[in-house]
């Protein structure tokens, strides 16, 4: 027996060595594969003869430093990268007065990144160049200059360089500087100030223009104010410019410059892909004609922008109501995306991109199952809408609920009454040529609430349940037609955006943009519009009731209004 028990203690003894050196194993592995960074600080910021260094702790597993250098509002003022912790901070100026945040982070092998314990700040007390006759130097004026915190008995070197050559030097003892045209005429181009302290530690930059030609004022065409976008493609056109040599978009999200991007000079446009920008966020579009690389003396124009999230493709809607559909109709699948591509299968499973692709119009012979997928480049992918199709025959029962608001008064010059009275009005225009085509038609009581609505709807198995409204805006202003849903897959998803595309294709100002309002989402706000409530419910806005346009629209074309809804119910279901 204790044989026994020495054999199992052998056992459980080598077992757990293992799995001690198997844990083991797999830490080294880790900690191989993805280093830890240790923590560090920040130790000193100071001077020296080849510039300014900054001094900070080691990291554990460190292979390189990132310092960046911004100002009190964040602006990027400087940054590098060092494997030493030792850092030498060459040609970084900064000027007088500046407060200075100094952040640095630590880097693995794999670019994993871990910042400083903290933010070092330090006040730049050195003297800085104040310019004071603009970057072109001109034979009337030479190169004036003032020294910015400059002190009593402070004494400084001037050098100035060409194509990185120094072609004058003086020891300034004033904050008063001035070269002689003379000592500059025969050059062309860039000419660098440099200021040095005694100890021959460079302190501040400033780039002057001699003989350089003056880049021509430029002009954003399109687009000329600011503007809100969703996440896409943008397009800008410009003019001026003349005598650049180089056109460049530079873009900036919230305040920091982002990319700087060469635009062919001989084409006056140019397209921002999409890929360059993030959602939500502000940014400012900026085009600039530069002679060579002098930045300095470059034109400028822009404008400022909100673009928003990445929109999602609309969804698939059908012709055709698919529960009772006669053998032999032709249905065809629309989305309201330009340039989407409709994606279906017929077996049930999830369509994508490898599924077949609707070109032309489906012949329903028998139940059909359809499911579908609209996709297109700068959007997300739509949600999938399953179509059932059932051949059979039915009576259509529609229900119709103009709106009960008695208090909301439209436009008095027009001619408006209210809204109930008015939607009223044409409904009852709605019931008759429904009626008249052969369709149960329920309509509700003024006196009732909308819960009365809705159960009545639901005790008649209404095919549509239709909320007929007016719609209305703060200013009086806005203008359009607008229908609701539940949801992208919500079963009234098809008939109405029928309805809207057919009332839309009849509305006086379709071609103005912002009344394209098209179907939205209720989302559950909307009890006419609720899935939980209502099997197929919808509810119309009727162009805006506050807007004169609008409101004549709809008291003198009430009955075209009525005819055009009551054809795209009778086309759907029938």
């Amino acid at each position: 027996m204790n044989e026994v028990k020495k054999q199992y203690f052998i056992i459980i003894t080598i077992s757990v060595a293992i799995i001690l050196c198997f844990l083991c194993f797999l830490l080294g592995y880790y900690s191989y594969k993805e280093p830890k960074l240790g923590e560090f600080h920040i130790l000193g910021f100071q001077e020296e003869i080849e510039g300014y260094y900054l001094e900070i702790e080691k990291s554990h597993h460190a292979v390189s430093y990132e310092v960046l250098i911004t100002n009190r509002k964040e602006e990027e003022l400087f940054r590098t990268e060092s494997t030493d912790t030792n850092i030498l901070l060459k040609n970084f100026t900064a000027n007088y007065g500046d407060h200075l945040k100094i952040h640095v982070a630590a880097k693995n092998k794999n670019g994993t990144k871990k910042q400083a314990e903290e933010v070092y700040e330090y006040l730049w007390r050195n003297a800085s160049f104040k310019n004071i006759n603009g970057r072109y130097i001109d034979a009337k004026k030479g190169l004036s200059l003032l020294l910015y915190g400059y002190g009593q008995n402070e004494k400084y070197i001037l050098k100035l360089e060409y194509l990185n050559q120094v072609i004058y030097e003086e020891t300034i003892k004033t904050d008063n500087i001035y070269v002689p045209y003379q000592k500059l005429e025969g050059y062309a181009g860039r000419i660098t100030a440099k200021l040095y302290t005694e100890q021959n530690c460079l302190i501040s930059i400033y780039n002057f223009y001699i003989n350089t030609p003056m880049i021509g004022k430029m002009n954003l065409t399109s687009p000329k104010e600011s503007f809100k976008t969703r996440w896409n493609d943008l397009k800008f056109t410009f003019d001026g410019g003349t005598n650049a040599t180089n056109f460049y978009f530079n873009v900036y999200e919230e305040g920091v410059r982002k990319d700087h991007i060469e635009v062919p000079n001989n084409i006056k446009e140019y397209t921002l892909p999409a890929e360059y920008l993030n959602e939500e966020k502000n940014y400012y579009f900026e085009i600039e004609a530069a002679y060579l690389d002098y930045e300095e003396i470059s034109e400028k124009t822009g404008v400022e922008a909100y673009v928003g999230k990445k929109e999602t493709t609309d969804p698939v809607y059908t012709s055709h109501h698919p529960d009772f559909i006669k053998s032999g109709t032709k249905i065809t699948l629309n989305t309201r995306t330009p340039g989407a591509i409709i994606y279906y299968t017929l077996d049930g499973s999830e369509p994508n991109e490898s599924s077949m692709v609707y070109k032309t119009p489906i012949i329903i012979q028998d139940d059909t199952l359809i499911k579908t997928k609209a996709i297109s480049n700068r959007r997300y992918d739509s949600e999938t809408n399953t179509y059932d199709f059932k051949i059979g025959e039915k009576d259509l029962v529609v229900y119709l609920s103009p709106s009960n608001q008695s208090w909301n008064h439209g436009n008095l010059e027009a001619g408006y009454t209210t809204e109930m009275q008015e939607m009223n009005k044409l409904a009852n225009i709605l019931e008759q040529i429904l009626k008249e085509n052969g369709v149960i038609v329920y309509k509700n009581k003024s006196s009732n609430d909308i819960n009365t609505h809705l159960r009545e709807s639901n005790y008649v198995k209404s095919d549509l349940h239709l909320a007929i409204h007016s719609n209305a805006s703060s200013t009086g202003e806005a203008k359009g037609i607008e229908i609701y849903v539940d949801k992208p897959t919500s079963k009234s998803l098809s008939i109405a955006t029928n309805l809207y595309q057919n009332l839309y294709q009849i509305y006086p100002n379709k071609n103005d943009p912002s009344t394209n309002r098209g179907v939205k989402y209720a989302n559950g706000s909307l009890g006419e519009a609720n899935d939980d409530f209502i099997p197929c419910g919808t509810l119309i806005e009727i162009a805006y009731h506050d807007n004169l346009e609008d409101a004549k629209w709809i008291l003198n074309y009430r009955e075209e209004i009525a005819k055009n809804i009551a054809n795209s119910i009778l086309s759907y279901y029938r």
